[in-house]
């Protein structure tokens, strides 16, 4: 017959596993949100160093030029919204895998701890068990030295 801890241990090393696959996701999450927020913050760089551009400029431009440069501010304004958008998907994402994280991270330190219990348990009964075969054999010794 397999002992309690020796039935958990497959449970408590899967639940490690799916942690450690858990840890690994949110990592990948954390830098897949990194990257988009480097990304937007250089798209918004762009856009405010073209929006000075266009404020700064002294003398006035042709009507095509203009046009071309408010065309220009308007795509780069609609991409920055776009990852913007982009870096709230990645965050929400990275906000899943934290709790998924935190939810396989406590499941695997809850069984580490049952684990732990049934094995101290383990050793507690099997001590019991000895001290119980050596109070038998002491008393067996006794009865016979007497007979």
């Amino acid at each position: 017959m397999m002992s309690k801890p020796s039935r958990l241990e497959p449970i408590a090393d899967y639940a490690e596993l799916r942690e450690n696959e858990a840890a690994r996701r949110l990592a990948e999450s954390a830098r897949n949100l990194q990257a988009k927020e480097n990304d937007l913050e250089r798209l918004r760089g762009y856009l405010a160093e073209y929006r000075q551009r266009a404020e700064l400029e002294e003398h006035p431009v042709g009507s095509v030029r203009w046009q071309n440069s408010r065309a220009f501010l308007a795509k780069l304004s609609d991409a920055v919204a776009a990852h913007e958008a982009e870096v709230e998907k990645a965050l929400e994402r990275h906000r899943l895998e934290t709790e998924r994280w935190r939810n396989s991270h406590l499941r695997s330190k809850t069984l580490d701890r049952v684990l732990e219990k049934a094995r101290a348990s383990e050793l507690v009964a099997l001590g019991k068990r000895d001290q119980a075969e050596l109070d038998e054999r002491s008393l067996r010794q006794a009865l016979q030295s007497r007979g």
